[in-house]
């Protein structure tokens, strides 16, 4: 019975070792990064993690197909590069360098703020309204013609009223009752009223 044991465990062993070569061959040639298991032989472990590493050799990965659709979509933020600047300038007609490009920036500008009403919102957010500070005074040229400034003024005017917060009163004394308030004048009050 011993000798059919070790007949038997000689088999297993031979079919092992068919399989490992059939395996390897069907991997083909080892790629680069792959695992090697005679890289690690000088490591100085255990028999138990030695068998651990010849599982690594073992383990195929499994192809996984992932599903996937295209979705269209609006980013939040779009990332914007500014052209680049060829440095082809148009010369002045005085021949006076403008040095645009080199101290004065060659881009298209933004929509610019207008200076007073900065100035105003800057005044309410730090709560300094200074009486002797210069305030900067908005005037518009030819009104009649230029409507789309009033426009523009008034509703910027509007937004930093909205923004403001609610006025508060505080009282030095406190305030009389409402039933005094709401009693009636004597009638020498009311004759004095009719003759003024």
């Amino acid at each position: 019975e011993e000798e059919e044991e070790e007949d038997d465990d000689e088999e297993d062993s031979d079919s092992e070792e068919d399989s490992s070569e059939e395996d390897s061959e069907e991997q083909g040639p080892g790629q680069e990064g792959d695992f090697n298991l005679a890289d690690y032989d000088y490591l100085p472990v255990s028999s138990e993690i030695k068998e651990l590493f010849e599982y690594i050799k073992r383990y195929t990965p499994k192809p996984i197909e992932m599903e996937w659709k295209l979705q269209p979509f609006i980013p939040d933020f779009i990332p914007a590069v500014g052209d680049i600047d060829a440095f082809l300038k148009v010369p002045r007609p005085d021949g006076k360098p403008d040095n645009l490009g080199l101290l004065v920036l060659d881009e298209p500008s933004t929509k610019q703020s207008d200076p007073t009403v900065l100035s105003l919102w800057l005044s309410e957010n730090s709560r300094q309204h200074n009486v002797a500070q210069q305030i900067k005074v908005k005037s518009v040229e030819n009104a009649e013609k230029n409507p789309k400034a009033i426009e523009n003024w008034i509703e910027s005017i509007s937004e930093l009223h909205r923004c403001k917060p609610p006025a508060t009163v505080h009282y030095s004394r406190p305030m009389p009752d409402i039933e005094t308030l709401m009693q009636e004048w004597s009638p020498e009050f009311e004759e004095l009223l009719g003759k003024v």
